[in-house]
């Protein structure tokens, strides 16, 4: 049986972090270890003059050169060209989108390529207010005329202003999480020192791309509530992103009970700090976040989460009274009291933990999705 090459395409890839990397990475490997000769094409995340190709876990990608970034799009000339060299001798062509040049590419290029083409739809736009109506158009186009597409759950396929007019078949792929890789994190020693009273009292935690519609805002107004009632809340951050400097002024402003971790963490350490919380706190505020991978992490250690209403994946993957507690977006007095309320109940949160963890155990392991994903690829 002859080697299927494959072309997986995504605006970014590692060692750049964030959910849809997550998964394109996961993708890479799955298709690997299916016998597939796989290539990445992504963007350089920061300004370079030129493309470059490196092997990273095992897997080829190709940096494409770019001018740096414009409303989180990078300004990549020589991503089309190599896009169109190796889509026309590639046997699959797998986009991730969001990302405009992506479905821009295969627009241009469909009706020259021979292989099969996969769309993975993981998000709407949530910036580019007016620039989305012009990238919409040749998001619609590639995704009604793709071999297969899917997308990272139901709630993502309904509601989605792409996806939702289209009728056509899309598949449901979740995000996935392994469990084992947590248990070995869990096992190993974590190098982070976290205030002694933390840990003995508690805390909660909010975590990944520090950005206005991870509910940051709310997140902040919420916290200086509680420190106006002098409620005994403990609060850890880490994290990088624009909204960095609203969490270094929390913490300067309350020492005592603001932790902020302003860089990369490993995975070990990452798993040790949301093991030791009381509860998640994922309050964020916009539907183009559709399904909030980290709520996987949570999860996968038993923690609570504490979400808010996005008629999105997101309240699919963790529901409201069985792995969350769920409240309006955007309120910030509402996430107070509910701060509150939780860390005063450790058996509600034993329950939600529970729920969590044997809800991510049965949809989102990364056995389940990957066999799922697996079937998707053979279908083609």
């Amino acid at each position: 049986m002859a080697i299927k090459r494959t072309l997986l395409v995504n605006k970014y890839y590692a060692p750049s972090t964030g959910g849809i990397e997550t998964a394109v990475k996961q993708y890479a490997h799955w298709y690997q270890e299916s016998g597939h000769d796989v290539t990445v094409l992504c963007c350089a995340n920061t300004r370079m003059l030129r493309s470059r190709v490196e092997m990273i876990d095992g897997i080829r990608v190709l940096r494409a050169a770019s001018l740096g970034n414009l409303l989180s799009v990078p300004l990549s000339f020589a991503f089309f060209w190599h896009f169109l060299r190796l889509a026309l001798k590639s046997d699959v062509v797998h986009i991730n989108l969001q990302f405009p040049s992506a479905s821009l590419a295969l627009w241009l290029t469909h009706w020259l390529i021979k292989g099969k083409t996969v769309v993975s739809y993981h998000c709407d736009v949530y910036r580019q207010r007016y620039l989305k109506k012009i990238t919409y158009l040749f998001d619609r186009f590639v995704v009604r005329n793709a071999d297969l597409v899917i997308t990272g759950s139901p709630a993502l396929r309904e509601h989605s202003e792409v996806l939702g007019g289209i009728r056509r078949e899309i598949g449901a792929l979740p995000y996935s999480v392994d469990m084992e890789h947590v248990a070995r994190c869990l096992e190993q020693p974590s190098t982070l020192q976290l205030p002694e009273h933390f840990r003995r009292e508690g805390y909660c935690v909010f975590f990944g791309r520090l950005v206005s519609y991870k509910g940051t805002e709310p997140l902040d107004q919420a916290f200086r509530l509680l420190m106006e009632r002098k409620e005994p809340v403990n609060l850890v951050v880490f994290g990088i992103g624009p909204e960095e400097l609203r969490f270094w002024k929390l913490a300067e402003e309350f020492p005592e009970r603001v932790h902020f971790i302003n860089t990369f963490v490993s995975d070990v350490d990452k798993y040790h700090l949301i093991n030791g919380a009381q509860f998640f706190l994922f309050p964020s505020v916009y539907y183009s976040e559709a399904f909030g991978i980290a709520q996987l992490d949570a999860m996968a250690c038993s923690r609570p989460i504490l979400n808010c209403w996005l008629d999105t994946g997101v309240n699919w993957v963790a529901p409201d009274q069985e792995a969350a507690v769920t409240i309006p977006a955007g309120d910030a007095r509402q996430l107070a009291d509910a701060i509150a309320s939780l860390q005063k109940d450790p058996q509600r949160l034993a329950t939600l933990g529970q729920g969590g963890l044997e809800r991510c155990r049965k949809i989102f392991s990364e056995t389940a999705v990957k066999a799922r994903f697996t079937e998707l690829v053979k279908s083609l």
